[in-house]
């Protein structure tokens, strides 16, 4: 059975070290629980046993696998031929869950909606899984090991690119996942060009042509947000660039930003940023 890992990537994966390691035969992997990384591994040569919290599991020349940070890892069986793999520690600040399928995780740092196309903020990779085009990815980690032991101050940020460059070559992307990004993008885009209307996912249900359901799902499980939670927070952070960069009022703000109550507007701004509108105007232009 496939085993999938979804990471939030924002922040992003962070690259720490890594390198090439070989095993003789009757050799064993570390046993260890503390670590406090990723552990991806590319296997070129042999065969590993490996186990993770009492499930085993063997990696054989020319797959990749990936071990959980502070979970029991330890070999299952001593190595049998010479082994070799490339080890790659990695850390993430965010979310993340180990399942039977890919699953939509909630960014840590709360996304701004003004920029036109917002990315899935989930980054899927299979556990267990066989390699493909080898060659060019084996170089990208050699790149990365060259840059990360430079002692010129820019190697640190050139290997964070490049390992980067590995999790977009190895991430998954399901067919339903694909689907569910290309209608949020186009959903993003219609709610931003309309965001001064009354919309309804019934609205939404009729320009798209799918049920009111997936409408939602397709936008909560790549951004985080329902079509209703986006247009509101769409529409604060409009009317906050309103409120500072034009003598607009706020009935005028209200109403351009697609609020038809202007009390209603300012105990949403309110809530949305902790001030009622005419006191942040004040308080953010002195």
């Amino acid at each position: 059975m496939k085993e999938y890992i979804s990471i939030s990537c924002l922040p992003l994966p962070t690259f720490i070290e890594g390198n090439k390691v070989t095993f003789n035969s009757g050799d064993r992997h570390p046993n260890r629980t503390n670590l406090q990384y990723f552990v991806l591994m590319f296997m070129t040569e042999g065969t590993l046993f490996i186990a993770e919290d009492g499930n085993n599991y063997t990696v054989r020349k020319g797959e990749m696998f990936i071990l959980q940070p502070q979970h029991h890892h330890y070999s299952w069986k001593p190595i049998e031929e010479k082994t070799t793999y490339y080890w790659l520690h990695f850390f993430v600040s965010g979310k993340w869950s180990q399942g039977a399928s890919p699953i939509s995780m909630q960014s840590l740092i709360e996304v701004p909606t003004l920029h036109y196309f917002t990315p899935t903020m989930t980054l899927h990779l299979l556990k267990h899984a066989k390699l493909t085009d080898t060659k060019r990815l084996l170089n990208t980690v050699s790149q990365i090991f060259a840059e990360s032991t430079d002692p010129q101050k820019f190697g640190f940020w050139r290997s964070q690119q490049l390992f980067i460059d590995v999790l977009q070559a190895i991430q998954v992307h399901s067919k339903e996942e694909t689907k569910l990004s290309e209608l949020s993008g186009k959903l993003q885009r219609y709610l931003r060009d309309n965001f001064s209307q009354k919309i309804t996912n019934e609205d939404l249900s009729a320009v798209f042509h799918f049920h009111p359901n997936y409408i939602s799902r397709a936008l909560k499980q790549t951004i985080g947000l329902t079509p209703a939670e986006f247009l509101v927070r769409y529409r604060m952070e409009e009317a906050e660039k309103r409120l500072l960069n034009t003598n607009l009022t706020i009935s005028e703000i209200a109403d351009s930003v697609g609020f038809q109550n202007v009390y209603y507007f300012s105990t949403s701004f309110k809530k949305y940023k902790g001030l009622a509108p005419q006191i942040f105007r004040k308080q953010k232009k002195i």
